[in-house]
């Protein structure tokens, strides 16, 4: 697919959310998050409500571009190294498919294009340390005592990570007034807020979003999903930075089970032989994983019963308790207003693509 370049002065929503998308799809994030957020600020415009339901595509893929951005800016050596992919196919499939049918058709819905990326489980030490939700995201209010997961920090320009919850919340808003309808896309908006809050290090937060996510996803995919193995996968992810091993085995085994299915249901079609060698290769992986973190478990129980001399209090400190944090939208109109440096990218609105792997 060609390159996107966006015209800043173009009016028409619906275009800019095809460019945005496409670019979303080539990785030019930075392109996807000018035209994504021009497209939602003329359709606040035009419809004068911010959960407008033509909105909800909009706030999604703007959502989901930021939250790129933020990760390819994070990375040391920017785009000079290929990004990590779980190689699935079939996502990829499906999100030429939508961008062709945004461009074509100037469709509003596009359905599932993201291609699904891994994330590496991060096994802290010290199975009892409390995780705060300070700092980078989520503060109780003194008077109200209701807590918000969004990942504000104390600067007045929003970081992407704070816009990018905000924009995917209203998202979430809209897909649930659509009911059965919208169950495909409130379910990718819940897991790409969990994602969200995991990069925030607001693992409880992550846990709860993409438990409801995960819940959605199994009423309406197969058993042999990839869509599903990831997110079980990132969830997996989720409980073991949160100390929650038990938790963290059973959703990495979770992904393993989708996997395994996935390949019985290729043999048995007798095709997919790419993606079957694809799938074997992630499968050690995700053994040694859950290897990982059960060797883990064995060995802190037991220097846990040797502080405490009590093998059943070391086995309940493991097991820790797990909890959901509600969330709040805010109003876009600060949002639509952001400015993310275009009289810079005016004349150079395409950075260099990462390397597809």
């Amino acid at each position: 697919m060609a390159d996107v370049i966006i015209d800043p002065e173009n009016k028409n929503a619906k275009e800019l959310l095809s460019q945005g998308i496409r670019a979303f799809v080539l990785q030019d994030y930075t392109v996807a998050v000018q035209a994504l957020g021009k497209a939602s600020e003329l359709l606040v415009s035009e419809h004068g409500d911010d959960l407008h339901e033509s909105l909800g595509d909009v706030y999604f893929y703007y959502g989901k571009a930021l939250l790129a951005l933020s990760r390819q800016e994070a990375e040391p050596l920017g785009d000079a190294v290929p990004k990590g992919d779980d190689g699935s196919e079939e996502e990829e499939e499906e999100e030429d498919e939508e961008v062709d049918n945004s461009v074509n058709e100037e469709k509003d819905k596009t359905g599932d294009t993201e291609a699904a990326k891994e994330d590496e489980a991060k096994i802290e030490a010290g199975a009892s340390e409390e995780k705060t939700e300070d700092g980078a995201n989520g503060k109780t209010e003194e008077n109200g005592g209701t807590e918000s997961t969004d990942p504000k920090d104390d600067n007045d320009e929003p970081t992407d990570l704070q816009v990018a919850w905000e924009v995917l919340e209203l998202a979430k808003k809209i897909f649930e007034k659509k009911g059965s309808t919208g169950k495909k896309q409130l379910a990718e908006t819940l897991t790409a807020l969990g994602e969200i809050s995991l990069e925030s290090e607001n693992f409880e937060a992550a846990i709860s979003d993409m438990k409801d996510g995960l819940a959605i996803q199994q009423e309406i995919y197969s058993k042999d999903s990839r869509k599903v193995a990831e997110t079980c996968y990132n969830l997996g992810v989720a409980f073991s930075t949160n100390s929650q091993l038990d938790e963290a085995i059973e959703a990495f085994n979770k992904s393993l089970e989708y996997l395994k299915t996935r390949i019985d249901v290729l043999e048995k079609q007798g095709d997919g032989e790419e993606e079957i060698k694809e799938i074997k290769e992630l499968i050690p992986e995700l053994l040694e994983k859950i290897a990982d973190i059960k060797g883990y478990k064995e060995e802190t129980k037991k220097k846990l019963a040797e502080l405490t001399k009590e093998p059943e209090s070391a086995n309940k400190i493991l097991d820790g308790a797990s909890s959901s944090s509600s969330k709040q939208a805010t109003d876009i109109s600060h949002l639509v207003k952001r400015k993310r440096k275009t009289e810079e990218t005016e004349e150079e609105c395409n950075p260099p693509k990462k390397i597809a792997t």
